[in-house]
């Protein structure tokens, strides 16, 4: 009777355990299943170059065209190495044509796979962070005057101390129209934490507007990014890309910008933001005083937008720019950053569709874009039926 009672429990335990352990098998297997294909598939999209191998410098793009999706450079002696070029193609609403979440998918052949993809900085640069909330908030000119706060951590949040934090204020003074530069260093405390001071007491009552430019060095990796002045308008905003050494701007389009549309802007400088410097590349005026036509925007008038083609831009590993514009309603010299969101930092920042599933996995790799260093990061999921 005792052998029996033995025999008995432990059948009835291998009944109900077996089923479960065979579902936390499969769950497993699943798992690690998805895993694979996120990996493979990361590792198509940085190493092939895709086709046709320039498909991201073509200026009247079209996403049927390319028949093989990819973001390496072409011709790359190094792998992990993306052309800037395709990378903006991934950004929704770039004025000179993108790549859609579906095309991408399709491209890849992933039906039935969902997924986001990201290209961001190896780590966080926060600035004016008041509520520690991991994010920065607006730089107003009494707190530029006081000093800006930095603060420098990992993605997963953790200061960092010792960072070299090195800023180029570039800004506005009241009637002028040409910007002016002021730089000034700091380095992170114990807490990730400085503060930036830019020696501006001359000129602060005469400020209209301001860019700070961050370059943020941690051991060998940089990151470069940039803030505007607090109460950055609606009527000052302008569409930037950049293809290959041409450089373009448009007045956005849609609603809410008809009343915006309206009057002349004018393209005053131009300047091109690397890892290592500021670089005057374009002057609106012709005698420093006479605005030359050829710097006109003027929504329904002739001039839809600007484009120049620089020779010798990419040479400059150039990864962002800023315009200094005269623009109208009313009428006041402003700065522009562009193309979005490289000057935040990112190179992509929300790729994908939306996640409606339980089960996800998120593989990453360091990449290469125009010189810097970068996390591309693919998180992937199985779409439920």
């Amino acid at each position: 009777m005792i052998a029996l009672l033995v025999i008995g429990t432990v059948f009835v335990s291998a009944v109900v355990a077996l089923p479960a352990l065979s579902y936390v098998n499969l769950l497993s297997v699943d798992q690690q299943q998805l895993r694979n294909i996120a990996l493979d598939t990361l590792k198509t999209m940085l190493q092939d170059a895709g086709y046709p191998a320039d498909w991201g410098s073509t200026y009247d793009f079209d996403p049927d065209q390319v028949e093989r999706f990819g973001l390496a450079l072409s011709g790359g002696s190094s792998f992990y190495v993306l052309d800037p070029d395709k990378v903006q193609r991934l950004i929704v609403g770039n004025p000179l044509g993108f790549l859609g979440y579906e095309d991408i998918r399709a491209k890849l052949r992933l039906q039935g796979y969902g997924f986001t993809f990201r290209i961001v900085p190896p780590f966080k640069v926060i600035v004016n962070d008041e509520g520690f909330d991991g994010e920065s908030k607006p730089i107003t000119l009494s707190s530029l005057i006081q000093g800006v706060k930095v603060l420098v951590t990992n993605n997963a949040g953790s200061p960092i101390p010792i960072a070299s934090v090195k800023t180029t204020l570039v800004y506005i003074v009241k009637n002028e129209t040409a910007p002016q530069l002021v730089k000034a260093t700091n380095t992170t405390d114990a807490v990730g934490r400085c503060i930036i001071k830019p020696d501006i007491s001359s000129v602060a009552n005469e400020i209209t507007d301001f860019i700070i430019v961050f370059k943020v060095t941690v051991a060998d990796l940089t990151s470069v990014s940039a803030r505007y002045m607090a109460g950055f308008g609606l009527q000052r905003v302008i569409n930037a890309s950049i293809v290959g050494e041409n450089v373009t701007l448009t007045i956005p389009e849609g609603p809410g910008w008809e009343k915006n549309s309206a009057g002349t802007r004018w393209v005053a400088n131009l300047m091109s933001v690397s890892e290592d410097e500021l670089l005057y590349i374009y002057g609106g005026m012709s005698d420093g005083k006479t605005w030359s036509n050829d710097a006109k925007i003027s929504w329904g008038q002739g001039h839809w937008g600007w484009s120049r083609l620089f020779p010798g831009l990419s040479y400059y590993d150039t990864l962002f720019l800023i315009f200094s514009l005269s623009v109208p309603n009313p009428r006041q010299q402003v700065l522009v950053l562009g193309p979005e969101p490289v000057w935040r930092g990112f190179r992509v920042a929300d790729c994908g569709g939306p996640c409606g599933a339980s089960s996800i996995v998120k593989v990453q790799r360091s990449v290469i874009i125009s010189g810097m260093a970068y996390i591309a990061e693919l998180t992937m999921w199985k779409e439920t039926p």
